[in-house]
């Protein structure tokens, strides 16, 4: 079940996958030395960047304390990392689990199987990283008991599973979302990587996650490939549904959040502030970084979707 059994499997086996696994050692976070927490905080420096909060510039909000406001970052970046958790734990890591299991064709070779435990491992240890520094902003500002909520494309994905009609569909649900995560991040992480004007430790952290994710666009399109190659054409349609659906619950931005974190520090004018945020969503979204995804969509023979894919 869980080793590769095809004895026709090495023809199929990817080169880029080989080389991944191959050099997983030298590239990965979790084979490397653990950072010092307490090296890297700067307590004059914000947690989050303020121009990716989305009311940022809203008046009614800067009239408030900076002290607030800094607050309002501090919990912006746990967020960000409660999130990640979220994605690791219950996106990425189960489909590894099916995977492995053979619940989908197309990669059952030994190259990648390696690829798919050496992804496991990683993000098992992301999740240490994130609870660490979350751990650190929690308790720098007075954030022990703040809740974040699941996140808008976890409500989404989790709808979605529900009314799969089998167990190929269940799969294929969440190999659409954990594709959609795995190939679109980088971006995103290569932005707080390089803002200089953030927590030194929160930039380092999220460096050395973006370095694996990196490699992990490649790994999940390599197997979104396959595993699509293999499939009938009925269960073709399936995933590119869901596929272009997960898209979408990833670029909405979730307001979710900045709802709690506004009526967890009770910040004043709060709820006008929010209302015009959630009006303004709409026309929002997700910095993410769609070009692996496109290409990956051309393959599999998507040339139509959502309008900012292709912009």
């Amino acid at each position: 079940m869980y080793t590769a059994t095809d004895p026709f499997a090495p023809a199929r086996e990817s080169e880029i996958l080989a080389r991944l696994t191959d050099n997983w050692n030298q590239r990965v976070t979790v084979r490397k030395a653990r950072l010092d927490l307490s090296d890297y905080y700067d307590t004059s420096a914000p947690d989050f960047p303020p121009s990716m909060v989305p009311f940022w510039d809203d008046p009614r909000f800067q009239a408030i304390d900076e002290a607030e406001k800094r607050r309002v970052l501090a919990g912006a970046w746990i967020n960000y990392n409660e999130k990640t958790i979220f994605v690791e734990d219950k996106v990425i890591n189960p489909l590894c689990s099916l995977l492995m299991k053979d619940a989908l064709p197309g990669v059952d070779d030994i190259v990648s199987k390696k690829a798919i435990a050496q992804t496991q491992v990683d993000e098992q240890f992301h999740i240490l990283m994130c609870l660490e520094v979350c751990d650190c902003a929690r308790r720098q500002h007075r954030l022990q008991d703040l809740h974040i909520p699941t996140p808008l494309l976890g409500q989404r994905m989790d709808a979605s599973l529900a009314k799969a009609e089998n167990e190929r569909e269940y799969a294929l649900i969440r190999m659409a979302y954990a594709t959609v995560a795995e190939m679109t991040i980088n971006v995103f992480l290569k932005r707080l990587s390089q803002d200089r004007s953030i927590q030194p430790l929160n930039r380092l952290n999220t460096e050395l996650h973006r370095q694996d994710e990196a490699s992990h666009a490649a790994i999940f399109g390599e197997i979104a490939r396959a595993v699509y190659e293999c499939l009938g054409t009925g269960q073709q349609a399936i995933f590119r549904a869901h596929l272009l659906r997960a898209i979408d619950d990833f670029v909405e931005l979730d307001v979710g959040f900045w709802r709690v974190i506004l009526d967890h520090l009770e910040i004043s004018e709060r709820h006008g502030i929010l209302q015009d945020m959630t009006a303004k969503s709409r026309a929002s979204r997700s910095l993410r970084d769609y070009a692996a995804l496109v290409k990956l969509l051309r393959q599999i023979g998507i040339d139509e979707g959502p309008s900012f894919i292709f912009q």
